[in-house]
């Protein structure tokens, strides 16, 4: 039955397998019935957010929610789901639209209040307003401590972690991704472990605590290595590649980025590809190769635009200043550096005290 397929499937996208959850689909595509093609385009969609390919998650998100699902709980589960992968990207107007609706469909799916009100924290961080997220994360995750809901706990401390460092409160964001560690193997949850490592390992290196960051980074490559998570696997790659580059392994640095580089194109990740070529224009920067520095600088300034990623924009326009007064471009240089500490200023960010960046 159409119906025993689906859930065969649905656990395959559980367990994390998202080509074989693809395969499973399309064998039971042309069977399914008018009244399962929404729950089959869910199920697609979720196959596709786990590969880290967004744009084509929401894609599947949408017609399932056109066709209709068989329960209020699926039609808000897809909104919540559509946010994050919109989120995912950078596209705040759209998080911000998905989240609201999936606050207002959680009137028929009660059980899933908390999870909208989550998303539409995330959608607040990733707008700036540290303040408004910050708060709604923190009494969530007093609400999942209290009823031993270990791994919304994860999830919730790994997204504070990310909004301390981006306050420059680094030993609270230090703290906050090792406790969400700590609950990911609580709930034998080795992907949200994975990805606290990763938070870890970034708030230290701008720490400037290289031996350590380099140490979390490692392990987490380890853990998304086999996995069909792309959006992972390059994300390690990335994150591997700074810590190298601070270290001044320039050489291994550079193939971590194109392997990155390669990984993010293959998902059209636009803001997180941005970082990669930042990474890409310091090591051609401390090569002495401006001309090439400056033109990575341009590209992920491009790709960091539209995108609610001010601290890569802010980066970006720092290196291009530290570019042009190496040239001996020195008014220039001086115009877009205070242009860009302004920036940060206005947002509250602090990314021109980033010394271990």
């Amino acid at each position: 039955m159409v119906i025993e397929e689906l859930e065969k499937a649905s656990d395959l996208v559980e367990d994390g397998k998202s080509e074989e959850a693809f395969k499973a689909l399309k064998a039971i595509r042309r069977s399914a019935s008018k009244g399962f093609e929404g729950r089959w385009y869910y199920l697609y969609g979720e196959a596709w957010r786990l590969k880290g390919i967004f744009d084509k998650a929401i894609a599947a998100y949408g017609t399932a929610l056109l066709r209709g699902l068989p329960a209020a709980e699926f039609f808000c589960q897809a909104l919540i789901k559509t946010a994050a992968c919109h989120r995912a990207l950078g596209h705040e107007k759209q998080a911000f639209a998905f989240a609201g609706a999936a606050i207002k469909a959680a009137a028929k799916a009660p059980s899933l209040k908390r999870e909208a009100e989550l998303e539409l924290a995330m959608a607040y961080r990733l707008k700036g307003d540290f303040k408004k997220a910050g708060a709604m994360l923190e009494r969530l995750l007093h609400a999942y401590l209290k009823e031993n809901d270990y791994g919304a706990a994860a999830f919730i401390l790994w997204a504070l972690g990310g909004l301390y460092r981006l306050e420059g409160r680094y030993g609270l964001a230090i703290e906050s991704f090792k406790l969400s560690a700590a609950y990911a193997v609580r709930d034998h949850d080795n992907s949200a472990r994975g990805y606290a490592l990763f938070g870890l390992g970034g708030v230290l290196r701008v720490a400037g605590f290289m031996a350590p960051a380099r140490a979390a980074y490692v392990q987490a490559r380890k853990l998304f290595l086999k996995t069909e998570d792309t959006f992972a696997r390059a994300y390690a790659e990335c994150g591997l590649a700074n810590v190298l580059r601070q270290l001044g392994e320039l050489d291994a640095a550079f193939k971590g980025y194109r392997r990155a580089h390669r990984l993010y194109s293959e998902i059209g990740d636009k803001p997180d590809l941005g970082f990669v070529e930042w990474g890409l224009g310091e090591i051609y920067k401390k090569r002495g190769e401006f001309r090439n520095a400056l033109a990575c600088f341009k590209n992920a300034r491009r790709l960091f635009y539209g995108h609610a990623e001010l601290r890569g924009e802010i980066l970006s326009e720092l290196s291009m200043a530290n570019v042009h007064y190496l040239e001996g471009r020195t008014a220039e240089a001086d115009k877009m550096y205070f242009a860009a500490v302004t920036k940060a200023r206005k947002h509250g960010l602090h990314t021109y005290l980033e010394t271990f960046t």
